[in-house]
């Protein structure tokens, strides 16, 4: 671990023994923040552990904080008026990530950042959010490369922009991706059905065993840890002091889920960085082969992760999804639907709704070689 996210840690571990550093050491230890998404959180936690601080770094740190605070009392004011144009249509909206950490779980708006807002609604009032959306000055825009048909149908995410406003992304797919379409087993609608009140009946929040399973799952299979991971393990490390959480629980949903690698691979970084003193997190229950974690090794180890590793696109990608699958039937089988995607995925991908048996024949055969060309699905 290199000196700098060693000091890091243990400052957000709530332990000051890091000793004295110079002016230098300060500024290498905030820009390392920084890159890690978690400068604005030094703010609070320096100041509760009274360290004493050279007043240049310290200015720094109170800017990057106030700054902080700017930006997401923005952004909070924008997604109240989402939330009580939704409960005028009858929505039921549920926060989720970083909208749903910095209030209830951070207590703090300032301390988490955020870059957009991700709202779960049901299914059936997905076009009535889009609307209220509209209403709103929102415009919905498609990812170049997955159309919105295609996100409609499987992914479930819509993207809505609007000049001046953070993005917003609705969801009715609270675990979307062809990964877990192809080797997960979960009813979202039990999901659904467990949620809390948040600010009323209309919105809503995830249970706190489901936002665990939720915040780790989303983080090694949509990210493949490669975004800047400390902020999530923070997250998790926050989540578990603050929130009451059942790990047997956990356990049990993750392995019923067939997410129990990617859940494991997630809480055991957390214990391997922040620690795990009371012994509470399932990593024996959920803990896979030892083949697999001698793979999962060779992508993921503690010092790789610190220094920012990039496992978002390449082969090496697919590799380490396939490692992440809880049972290795389902290896195959998503190694299979990655060559030879079902119709649903085919025609909506490249537009071939209305096209001839022919052509989507035609375009099974390219997508393979496209595959090989572009080096991503």
């Amino acid at each position: 671990m290199n000196q700098d996210a060693e000091r890091l840690i243990l400052l957000l571990a709530g332990n000051a023994t890091i000793g004295a550093l110079t002016e230098s050491e300060w500024e290498d230890l905030i820009d390392y923040a920084r890159k890690s998404s978690v400068a604005q959180v030094l703010f609070v936690y320096l100041k509760s552990q009274s360290l004493s601080i050279p007043p240049v770094a310290a200015e720094r740190i109170r800017n990057i904080y106030l700054a902080s605070a700017v930006r997401n009392t923005k952004l909070f004011h924008e997604l109240k008026n989402i939330l009580l144009a939704f409960q005028t249509a009858g929505v039921t909206a549920v926060p989720l990530k970083g909208a749903w950490l910095a209030e209830k779980v951070y207590s703090n708006i300032a301390l988490r950042g955020m870059g957009d807002v991700d709202l779960w609604v049901q299914r059936d009032q997905l076009d009535e959010a889009r609307r209220v959306m509209v209403s709103l000055g929102y415009a919905s825009r498609s990812k170049s490369d997955r159309p919105q048909e295609l996100q409609d149908a499987l992914t479930g995410e819509t993207q809505m922009f609007k000049t001046g406003a953070p993005m917003v992304e609705l969801h009715w797919n609270v675990f979307p991706g062809e990964w877990l379409r192809h080797t997960a087993f979960i009813d979202e609608q039990e999901i659904w059905q467990r949620t809390l009140p948040l600010q009323g009946e209309n919105v809503r929040q995830l249970s706190p065993e489901d936002a665990i399973i939720h915040i780790s799952v989303h983080f090694a299979v949509n990210h493949q840890m490669s975004m800047p991971g400390l902020r999530t393990l923070l997250d998790l490390y926050c989540a578990r002091q603050k929130l009451n959480i059942d790990w047997v629980t956990v356990a049990e949903r993750a392995k019923a889920w067939r997410v129990s690698t990617a859940t494991w691979l997630v809480l055991r970084m957390l214990a391997e960085l922040f620690g795990d003193p009371e012994r509470k997190l399932p990593l024996q229950e959920l803990r896979p082969s030892t083949l697999r974690r001698k793979i999962l090794e060779r992508f993921i180890s503690p010092r790789n992760f610190l220094e920012g590793i990039d496992i978002s696109s390449g082969p090496k990608r697919f590799l380490f999804l396939l490692a992440l699958v809880d049972r290795p039937a389902d290896a195959f089988y998503l190694s299979w639907r990655a060559l030879m995607p079902d119709r649903t995925w085919l025609t909506l991908r490249y537009g071939l709704q209305a096209a001839p048996a022919w052509r989507v024949g035609l375009q099974r055969l390219l997508h393979p070689l496209r595959i090989a060309w572009k080096r991503k699905i």
